[in-house]
């Protein structure tokens, strides 16, 4: 190692790339993270868990450069003392062009994060520990869970969002079936002109960067719903669809990587079982030899 740091710090990285990987029980401060199976998904995974547990918001360079767990924790020291503490009360500030803003009648839980331009409506809550990216919209009448990432420009329309399900940037959850500009009779339409049908993604799902949602669809818990999909209809609970308009090719294990045919997953060998049209997670297999 070339560079010294806080060996609480290293800790605090290698528990969080344990509850990302639990299979690793022991990583070492210098195993490649190629080594431990983190993919692009599992490292915006990992942001979360040490920005959760050190209070230091991580830069996006210091996560793409680093290659190790020593290396990443080498890279955090020297943004400390500019860092904006996790437990900070974003409510308490003013609006200004580099911060989110929260609406009065809106609420975010304890160590919830807005990066700039993000705006939470009134009458939306969002829950502990979530993060907001740049130009991301909560709109009125959306209930987010805790845990949950929302990407850059992300559009959330009155959905009902679960814990730990990731909104990926640029994706669109919709609430209205009959979008007009104006009623029958040329009026502007007001809140009690249309029905609400509101999205619901289930825990631990991911919405993939500039998917639709269409109004009243909901996403199964850790289903993944690919890049760019247009999703029209239900999801299963670990589906993974694909498409405008999306359909299901297939299943994902709870890590975010594809099961093999006998429903199997071979990065953290998880294994699932047919529940009629829907998969549930059976054991915590051994690889095979």
């Amino acid at each position: 190692m070339t560079a010294a740091f806080d060996t609480d710090l290293l800790e605090k990285v290698l528990r969080a790339v344990r509850q990302i990987r639990p299979e690793h029980t022991d990583p070492g401060p210098d195993t490649d993270f190629r080594d431990l199976g983190l993919d692009s998904l599992d490292r915006l995974a990992l942001v979360v868990a040490v920005e959760q547990a050190t209070g230091i918001p991580v830069p996006d360079r210091a996560l793409s450069d680093a290659a190790t767990p020593a290396d990443l924790a080498r890279r955090l020291p020297a943004i400390i003392e500019r860092s904006t503490p996790m437990d900070q009360e974003f409510p308490s500030r003013s609006p200004s062009p580099e911060l989110g803003w929260i609406d009065d009648g809106a609420r975010a839980g304890e160590g919830t994060r807005l990066w700039h331009q993000a705006q939470i409506a009134d009458g939306a809550v969002v829950g502990a520990s979530c993060t907001l990216g740049k130009g991301s919209f909560v709109g009125s009448g959306s209930t987010i869970g805790d845990h949950v990432k929302i990407g850059n420009y992300a559009g959330v329309f009155g959905a009902s969002v679960a814990d730990e399900a990731m909104i990926c940037p640029g994706v669109l959850l919709l609430e209205d079936p009959a979008p007009r500009a104006t009623t029958p009779d040329g009026q502007r339409k007001g809140p009690d002109d249309w029905t609400r049908r509101p999205v619901t993604i289930n825990t631990g799902a991911t919405i993939g960067a500039g998917a639709v949602i269409a109004p009243g669809v909901t996403v199964g818990a850790h289903a993944l719903v690919a890049l760019g999909a247009v999703v029209l209809r239900d999801v299963p609970a670990y589906g993974l669809v694909i498409g405008n308009p999306a359909r299901q090719v297939g299943w994902v294990c709870r890590c975010g990587h594809t099961l093999d045919p006998s429903l199997r997953c071979t990065t953290c060998w998880r294994a699932y079982r047919r529940d009629g049209d829907e998969l549930a997670a059976e054991s915590q297999a051994v690889p095979l030899e």
